[in-house]
């Protein structure tokens, strides 16, 4: 018998007639329209815990182009400040920059270290910033002449925690 043209199946075998109609009521479209929402979320979900780049990969593109010392005073004490301009030159932008300055007396002796995490700092990717960090100061101005400042660590801007 012949079926007829508006038919989705055939009466008699219940075949599906149009290849679109065949493809929607096949069960692995069914699994395949429920998974897509489920990897979408493992995909949300991941990029919540991601680590980003590894600063340590990155660290010999990240140089202090320029420091010098300045001397302050407030309400807890006089401190050290060293201010100056940090180059990036990866791809990545970072955050939450963690500074490590050696302070040399004259001679060349060290005299004193600070470290300092700045969680405000921004560092673009292919940019050039100032910065400024600040420590308490416990010997007299004369004696800070010369500071090596390194970016110890940071974290990459793309990380949510």
């Amino acid at each position: 018998m012949e079926i007829p043209k508006a038919a989705r199946k055939c009466p008699y075998c219940q075949h599906f007639q149009n290849r679109l109609i065949l493809f929607l009521y096949h069960p692995a479209f069914a699994v395949l329209l429920t998974s897509v929402p489920f990897i979408a979320m493992l995909i949300i979900f991941a990029s919540f815990f991601d680590t980003g780049e590894n600063y340590q990969t990155y660290k010999d593109q990240i140089t202090v182009t320029e420091s010098q010392l300045a001397f302050g005073d407030i309400k807890s004490g006089a401190t050290v400040d060293v201010i100056g301009t940090i180059k990036n030159t990866s791809s990545i932008s970072w955050k939450e920059v963690q500074f490590h300055v050696d302070f040399f007396d004259g001679a060349g002796k060290r005299i004193d270290v600070g470290e300092k995490e700045n969680y405000n700092f921004y560092l673009a990717a292919n940019g050039t910033t100032s910065f400024k960090v600040s420590f308490p100061r416990e010997f007299p101005e004369t004696n800070y002449q010369k500071q090596i400042v390194h970016v110890v660590a940071a974290r990459d801007v793309k990380v949510r925690w």
